[in-house]
C-alpha cells in the first residue's frame, strides 16, 4: 500500500510540472535523492497566488516582495511529518538575528482545505506556540489546486478505517528571496535548522 501510494505521488507530481511547462521538472526529481540538503535552483519567479491568511484575510504573494519566503506544504490534522516541519521552521525563525527575522516570511500552504479553515487554522497555531512566526494560507480548492500544481506538490487524499482521512503529500519547502525568486528546494526530512538560517542570513544579505 506505501509503495502504490508513492508511485501516485510521483506520477501526480510529473502531471503538475509538465502542466506548467516542466520547469522544474529535473531539479525535483534531483531533490528526491540529493545528497545535499538544500538543492539550488534556478530563480525563475513564483507564480503569483491569492489565499487566505489564519485571520481570513486575503494575501497576495505578490503583495509580499521585498522579504525571503519559506514555502511549506503541510495540513493541520497530519499526525507526524507536518508538525516536525513546522517545529523546525519556527526554530529556524527563531535562530535568526532580528533584522533578518524582520525580513523573512514562513508561508505553510495547506493541502486539506476541506479541513483547515482559517479558524482551525488559527487554533492550531495558538495550540502550537506558531502565532505569529507563520503565516498559514488556506482557500478553496479551486484556488489551491493552481498553487500546488505550480510548486509541484502531489496531494492524495487516504481514506482511514474509521471515515476519516490523511493526506499523504510531497514534502518539500521552497526558499524564495526578495523579489519572489525560488532559489532553493529542500526535502523536509533534511531541514536544519541551523543550516538554513545560515543560508537565510545570506540570502537577506544579497
Amino acid at each position: 500500500m506505501l509503495r502504490r501510494i508513492r508511485i501516485t505521488l510521483w506520477v501526480l507530481a510529473i502531471v503538475a510540472l509538465i502542466g506548467t511547462g516542466g520547469v522544474y521538472a529535473v531539479r525535483w526529481y534531483q531533490a528526491q535523492r540529493a545528497i545535499e540538503w538544500a538543492l539550488e535552483l534556478d530563480g525563475r519567479p513564483a507564480p503569483d497566488f491569492t489565499l487566505l491568511d489564519q485571520t481570513g484575510k486575503t494575501v497576495r504573494l505578490s503583495s509580499l516582495e521585498g522579504h525571503a519566503f519559506i514555502v511549506t506544504f503541510v495540513y493541520t490534522s497530519c499526525p507526524d511529518t507536518c508538525p516536525l516541519t513546522l517545529r523546525k521552521l519556527v526554530a529556524t525563525y527563531q535562530r535568526l538575528p532580528q533584522n533578518v527575522r524582520n525580513q523573512v516570511h514562513i508561508i505553510a500552504i495547506t493541502v486539506d482545505p476541506e479541513r483547515d479553515t482559517p479558524t482551525r487554522v488559527q487554533q492550531y497555531l495558538q495550540a502550537n506556540g506558531f502565532e505569529n512566526q507563520i503565516l498559514y494560507l488556506t482557500g478553496d480548492p479551486s484556488a489551491l489546486e493552481p498553487v500546488w500544481a505550480d510548486f509541484a506538490i502531489a496531494v492524495v487524499r487516504q481514506p482511514l478505517a474509521d471515515g476519516q482521512y490523511e493526506v499523504a503529500h510531497t514534502t518539500v519547502s521552497y526558499i524564495l528571496d526578495s523579489e519572489r525568486r525560488i532559489r532553493y528546494l529542500i526535502r523536509d526530512e533534511a531541514l536544519d535548522p541551523e543550516r538554513l538560517a545560515g543560508l537565510l542570513e545570506r540570502l537577506v544579505a544579497g
